[in-house]
């Protein structure tokens, strides 16, 4: 429990508050303080309740989050879900402001790594979108 609170909770509470700030400074939405508050509040709770997720899962194995009844099991991937888009636009907007830079600056080092990271991103939205399309398919042959 404690290695997922200390691992996953700071790193889940980063890019869900991260991950917010890009999209409303895409988007150009003003939020208020008071809203702003009750936005890192929610992303707080999220993130404690994924890190007890993640150390239910390393104790009592990945068939944990099938536990509970139907509206439990939703909430649970959809928590999974959103935390995961919320990596991939930090992820993406990190990538979108580095690699111009790198190719500009000529820094042969951080073009390697950002064309690393691309590949990385791709690699992994490609497993995630097979994995989820092969769980799809099990679910629906059971």
């Amino acid at each position: 429990m404690f290695s997922s609170l200390v691992l996953l909770g700071p790193l889940t509470l980063g890019l869900l508050v991260g991950a917010s700030k890009i999209v409303t400074g895409l988007t150009g939405l003003a939020l208020p303080d008071p809203l702003g508050t009750v936005g890192f509040s929610v992303a707080a709770l999220l993130a404690l309740w994924l890190a007890l997720e993640g150390a239910m899962v390393q104790r009592y194995g990945l068939e944990t989050m099938d536990r509970g009844g139907p509206f439990q099991r939703v909430a649970r991937y959809l928590l999974v879900a959103v935390t995961t888009l919320a990596g991939l636009i930090v992820s993406v907007r990190f990538v979108a402001l580095s690699l111009p830079w790198a190719f500009e600056t000529q820094n042969t080092p951080a073009q390697v790594l950002g064309v690393l990271l691309v590949i990385a991103l791709v690699a992994t939205l490609y497993r995630i979108l097979t994995a989820a399309r092969e769980g799809y398919l099990h679910s629906n042959e059971q």
